[in-house]
């Protein structure tokens, strides 16, 4: 429409000329001095403190020292202020027993108080000799749970600790006594080495085993059928029987359990209108119903904690295994087709797939079908390895895991109920050979806040160098949002080095479905299609925009695309149901002596890239 407003300009200049004319002798209205960004910046960060974002402010501090638009001793100041902050957060968690809130708030000190932006900031960090520590926090949190009969979130907490080795004896034993009981191998292994090591020589102790004997066939006591009734649905004019089936083991004595997302999916779903009822069948009663509920979820992840009314009569433990070795022989139980207590076997195809937006998938060549969603994946010795959730059917053996290690990290909080949410920084990367570049950042983010822009590259989190993409989402997912990063980039050949505090954010389970509601479509072609571009024309046949770099391995560099290409957008759309986005060019390939051609490109939306 650019032509028609172009045509009318003159109509529309004419009457504004005539009336300034006869306005002339009116003297002018006063008109406020334009804030300078000095004065924009410093009225967003005390907006930013006034609503109680301390991160958010000093996402901006950080961003103003790096521009030089903040003196060190204003903001020197500001941070004194936000050290107030968690300071207060601290003394009120300690007395609320939020030790959650009091985790976070030494943390954030820990990170603030050295002054990683050299603002001339005054902490102390002797100060932080007065506070708990990490592991005396997690100690007092497990008797909390004791307290509150959680057994199961007790021995996490312990497990999250540095050492076991100064625990009391007295503590070691009672833990030590829940972890045999449950069945937590990996808690029960560290502290048999303590108290072997607390013996005195003529004491008299029997000999500690870690670990029990267990078969599998043991295990399937603990396994259930997921059962959910989403009544009728109509199939070519006839109504048939709407159900999803899946499988889940129990994870706490008290009848909570795992299983996939998209197993339980219509239970929580908002957009799910229809009918819906959840149910898990035990084995060997096939024939009972027992009705069940969602406890919490992850969408990300494919997780769901179920609650059923029933006493446990197994309980598995999530192992801290990170990486399975291809080879490496696994059992898969579960019940595919609705068929209970069933025990497959196979071996480790390949580890570090990413399958996932975060973390990485081992991939299994176990026999896995429908149904078998949501079941546990088992080592010959009994530890849970991961969590059976995808198959392809198209490829026979080709199915995939979400590796427990990865689980670990927000397990707990499931228990909390609704949907887990995960941190972020708020940018898109590229792993090459630079290291981690920024492709896309994300408006109002962390990273956006910070400073952080297109062509930066991340060298280092909290001084943990980090090369590839799995590797950053580790060290990020082990923090919650509101904690304290402390980041280090190279922003050029020449600036290197760039340290900037970024505070993790809540993470939207679609970073490019929730980009496109304010954002076009061509911002977003290097998370989806890796490409970037430069815009040459506008309408009113469709942008027209040339490829300015192609990003090794991605969907437009196997699509034979290359730098200088130029093309016109003509049409794009985002397949909800499908959960992918499609374009459609008309390109002249350089490769192809410009020789005009039409080219779909599709992507899914739920990328990997983002930290």
């Amino acid at each position: 429409m650019r032509w028609t407003l172009k045509g009318f300009l003159p109509v529309i200049a004419l009457p504004g000329v005539l009336l300034l004319g006869a306005c002339a002798s009116t003297p002018p209205a006063y008109v406020s001095p334009p804030l300078d960004r000095r004065d924009l910046l410093v009225d967003h960060v005390e907006d930013h403190l006034g609503a109680g974002r301390a991160g958010a402010a000093l996402d901006r501090l950080s961003f103003g020292l790096d521009r030089g638009l903040l003196e060190p001793e204003w903001v020197a100041g500001v941070l004194e202020r936000i050290a107030d902050k968690f300071r207060e957060q601290y003394r009120r968690g300690m007395r609320d027993r939020d030790y959650d809130a009091v985790l976070q708030s030494r943390w954030n000190l820990e990170q603030l108080l050295p002054d990683p932006l050299q603002a001339g900031f005054s902490g102390d960090s002797g100060e932080l000799n007065g506070l708990l520590t990490r592991d005396e926090i997690l100690l007092e949190w497990a008797g909390y749970d004791l307290d509150r009969g959680e057994p199961i979130l007790a021995m996490y907490r312990m497990l999250r600790r540095s050492t076991l080795a100064d625990l009391e004896r007295e503590t070691a034993q009672e833990f030590f006594g829940l972890a045999r009981k449950y069945n937590n191998d990996e808690l029960a292994l560290r502290l048999s080495r303590v108290l072997e090591r607390s013996q005195e020589n003529n004491e008299e102790y029997p000999t500690l085993i870690a670990r029990d004997e267990r078969t599998p066939s043991e295990m399937l006591a603990g396994t259930v059928t997921v059962w959910v009734n989403r009544g009728i649905r109509i199939s070519d004019g006839v109504g048939v029987p709407d159900r999803v089936i899946g499988s889940g083991f129990f994870v706490d004595p008290r009848g909570y359990l795992l299983t996939n997302y998209h197993v339980i999916s219509s239970e929580v779903d908002p957009r799910y209108n229809g009918y819906s009822r959840l149910y898990i069948r035990l084995p060997g009663r096939p024939n009972e119903r027992v009705p069940a509920r969602v406890v919490g979820y992850d969408r990300v992840f494919d997780l769901a904690l179920v609650k059923v009314e029933v006493d446990a009569p197994y309980v598995f433990s999530l192992s801290d295994t990170r990486r399975l070795s291809p080879g490496e022989r696994v059992l898969a139980l579960g019940s595919p087709g609705g068929l209970d207590s069933t025990i497959t076997a196979g071996i480790v195809s390949a580890s570090g797939r990413r399958f996932l937006q975060m973390g990485e998938a081992v991939q299994i060549d176990a026999p896995v079908n429908p149904g078998n969603s949501g079941g546990a994946l088992i080592l010959p010795d009994g530890l849970v390895a991961g969590i059976v959730f995808a198959g392809i059917p198209q490829f026979e053996g080709v199915n995939f895991a979400i590796p427990s290690y990865w689980v670990r990290h927000f397990f707990p909080r499931l228990f909390t109920g609704g949907e887990v949410v995960h941190p972020w920084l708020g940018a898109a990367f590229h792993a090459g050979r630079e290291g981690l570049r920024v492709v896309y950042v994300h408006p109002g983010s962390p990273a956006y806040r910070a400073g952080v822009a297109e062509g930066h590259i991340l060298r280092s989190i909290n001084e943990r160098n980090v090369t590839d993409l799995a590797e950053a989402q580790d060290l990020v997912l082990e923090r919650r949002p509101g904690d304290i990063l402390v980041t280090e980039w190279d922003k050029s050949s020449v600036e290197r080095g760039v340290v900037r505090t970024i505070t993790v954010a809540e993470r939207p389970f679609s970073p490019v479905e929730d980009a496109l509601k304010t954002r076009s479509i061509e911002h977003l072609f290097p998370v989806l299609f890796g490409m970037e571009v430069d815009e040459i024309s506008g309408p009113p046949w469709g942008p027209d925009f040339v490829i300015t770099s192609v990003l090794p391995g991605s969907i437009a560099d196997e699509s034979s695309l290359s730098p200088n290409d130029p093309f016109t957008l003509r049409n794009w759309r985002v397949d909800t149901d499908l959960r992918a986005a499609f374009i459609q060019i008309i390109i002249r390939k350089r490769k192809a002596g410009f020789i005009e051609s039409g080219v779909q490109l599709g992507a899914f939306l739920e990328t990997d890239t983002f930290l």
